[in-house]
């Protein structure tokens, strides 16, 4: 899917010399750094899931042991 990405001039100047350094295209670099943004986020959201089903499921026993 084509997109048209508006980045302010500061971004866009450094992108373009990180991207040259590197020898990679624009659209590489931004495509790497979405998908790495989401596989991390990700994660998070499903290290939070599983969180909040230890906290749900194991209530009693973590109160009593911070009773203890």
């Amino acid at each position: 899917m084509a997109m048209t990405l508006r980045l302010e001039e500061k971004v866009e100047a450094r992108l373009e010399e990180v991207t040259s350094q590197l020898g990679v295209s624009k659209n590489k670099f931004i495509e790497a750094a979405i998908v790495e943004k989401l596989n991390r986020d990700g994660k998070s959201l499903l290290a939070e899931k599983i969180i909040d089903k230890v906290l749900s499921r194991d209530a009693e026993v973590l109160e009593r042991l911070s009773d203890a």
